[in-house]
């Protein structure tokens, strides 16, 4: 059987690419399972500074692979569906290594959640972003929570109940993505960005990395006396 994932470094840049392009990448627990250990392997190795997150084939992700649970699945299998992806979620917020994606043709609903949770997303032209889960009759119960606090309460709710595919350069006015580039230079554009990232002090990148996500959740006086303890944390391992 093929890996549905791909791992390769390049020095202090892991780069790990969904490999189930048959399937566009959609996500089964397989699959979810295999990105979320290597993920979790990287973050605890601190000779990786960065992660570039990418896809096989003709698409980054097209979601959730639905034949996981079969036609008719129980309550339970339902539950233990949404655990499972809440899970995954939370993980992918709370990594401590800079994550840059790769994203080309379609990255829809977990996938597309799995793009935007990385801290940049750098889109070839060809991407197409969107959150389907309503349009077949499924409320959008993992994919909405991360996307509300990536993008603020009306743009998710265009997006996760109008359920309209939109282009790159829609994602970037909506603050889904940092950038548009060519499909060929794609890997490039990310690897670039990884590797100005990587020759910056790792300890330094990780510290704000923490500052940023932990700010975001915090009101600016309680964020500005974090930044202030970070530094004086900072500066005793000098």
């Amino acid at each position: 059987m093929p890996e549905t994932i791909l791992i390769n470094d390049q020095g202090p840049i892991r780069y790990i690419s969904l490999n189930r392009p048959q399937k566009l990448n959609a996500l089964n627990k397989t699959l979810s399972d295999e990105i979320s250990a290597a993920l979790s392997q990287a973050d605890n190795d601190p000779t990786i500074a960065v992660i570039v997150v990418s896809g096989e084939g003709r698409a980054f992700s097209a979601g959730a692979d639905l034949s996981d649970m079969g036609e008719t699945p129980t309550p339970r299998e339902i539950a233990d569906s949404i655990h499972h992806s809440i899970a995954f979620y939370q993980q992918l917020v709370t990594l401590n290594t800079p994550m840059i994606a790769a994203v080309h043709g379609y990255a829809l609903g977990g996938g597309c959640n799995l793009a935007i949770s990385c801290d940049m997303v750098v889109a070839a032209e060809n991407a197409i972003f969107g959150y389907p889960e309503v349009k077949l009759g499924m409320p959008a119960a993992g994919v909405a929570p991360p996307l509300v606090h990536q993008i603020g309460r009306k743009a998710a709710f265009e997006l996760l109940t109008l359920c309209d595919n939109i282009s790159a350069e829609q994602a970037l006015n909506f603050g889904m993505i940092n950038r548009i580039v060519a499909r060929d230079a794609l890997l490039n554009t990310a690897t670039a960005m990884a590797e100005q990232l990587a020759g910056y002090d790792h300890n330094a990148l990780w510290l704000t990395k923490q500052l940023i996500r932990r700010s975001a959740d915090m009101p600016l006086p309680n964020a500005l006396e974090l930044g202030r303890d970070i530094a004086l944390i900072a500066d005793m391992y000098k």
